[in-house]
């Protein structure tokens, strides 16, 4: 049995001395020790697995996992190269906890969205790689930083994303997020006039609602500075129009995602949010009082539910004892069981 051991494991592959075989990959797939590999398709039929761990112009390099040791230690492992005009393509091994953090990464995890970019960086334009995820992901966390000299990086990182990368989601994602680093590097009017001209022809939803966004901080900020140069504006005809297109231009860009993409969340919630900010600049207290419960209502795990509350709590009680819209906001809650023998 051990010399038939040893013949399998020392049989080379495909001529290539030194390798070891299909066979022993195989083998080690069966016992467990090869589980969550990467899968690489070779044009002769072959395959291998292992980890691929670099890239470079030529090769794809992989990390075989051995033989497991009797004594319990670790497997020992062999790098292998594999000419790239070889291989066919390659199933990237699934790791759920890496593509949740890419999919919504927090400023708190820079520093592991950084290492993992690092890692993946060779495979941007490596199709079926999560490569792409990861940019964009490290290009947001950067973005959140608020240090613009992070978010020039996280600008010039989504401009090679959307120009090298595999995939059109990641192409589109990092057009998404080069639009808020051009506004954190203080190129606001830039990002706007490109809003502008994508919400006119995209047909992406995301795309679409973080050109809204950006057009809707735009109008915001311009009528704050309006209202700042021009405090008796209801006294002067030539302001008033101006005043009035910068407010609903605000309010309609800023709740497009709630009334239309109700179910992409945080969107939904941010600008309820920025709705919110809009009606209380301008002293509509009720206004804002009902965006501030749609928002903690349909949305409390949002990042911004815990503002809206104390806005709330910060209005006199008889402002938050009028409730019009009580009745449709509790249809929809939960419904609370009926009592089957009232009293």
């Amino acid at each position: 049995m051990r010399r038939l051991f040893s013949m399998i494991f020392l049989q080379p592959c495909a001529g290539r001395p030194g390798v070891p075989s299909l066979v022993l990959l195989v083998f080690c797939c069966l016992c467990g020790v090869a589980a969550a590999a990467d899968t690489v398709f070779l044009g002769s039929g072959e395959k291998r697995f292992g980890d691929v761990v670099g890239l470079d112009e030529s090769s794809l390099k992989v990390r075989l996992r051995l033989e497991p040791r009797p004594d319990g230690r670790e497997a020992p492992t062999a790098t292998i190269s594999v000419p790239r005009r070889d291989v066919v393509h390659v199933e990237f091994a699934e790791d759920v906890a890496r593509d949740d953090l890419f999919r919504s990464p927090e400023a708190t995890a820079l520093p592991r969205v950084e290492a993992l970019w690092r890692q993946w960086e060779p495979f941007l334009a490596f199709a079926k790689s999560p490569a792409g995820m990861a940019a964009c992901a490290y290009g947001e966390v950067l973005v959140e930083s608020g240090q613009p000299a992070k978010a020039q990086e996280a600008l010039e990182l989504f401009s090679r994303v959307e120009k090298e990368a595999w995939d059109e989601p990641s192409r589109m994602r990092a057009r998404q997020g080069r639009l808020r680093a051009m506004v954190a590097v203080g190129n606001a009017a830039g990002a706007v006039k490109e809003a502008s001209e994508l919400a006119k022809v995209t047909e992406d939803p995301a795309v679409l609602i973080q050109a809204k966004y950006i057009l809707a901080n735009a109008a915001d900020a311009k009528l704050r500075e309006l209202i700042a140069e021009n405090p008796r504006w209801e006294e002067d005809i030539y302001v008033i129009p101006e005043r009035h297109r910068l407010y609903n231009e605000a309010l309609d860009e800023y709740l497009y995602p709630y009334l239309f993409f109700g179910s992409e969340s945080q969107a939904a919630a941010r600008g309820l949010a920025g709705a919110m900010g809009i009606y209380r600049f301008t002293g509509e207290s009720g206004a804002a009082l009902e965006c501030a419960r749609d928002l903690i209502a349909l949305y409390p795990e949002s990042s911004h539910a815990k503002a809206a509350k104390e806005f709330i709590d910060s209005l006199p009680q008889e402002i938050r004892a009028f409730d019009p819209e009580k009745e449709a906001r509790e249809a929809l809650s939960p419904s609370k069981p009926k009592n089957e023998n009232p009293t």
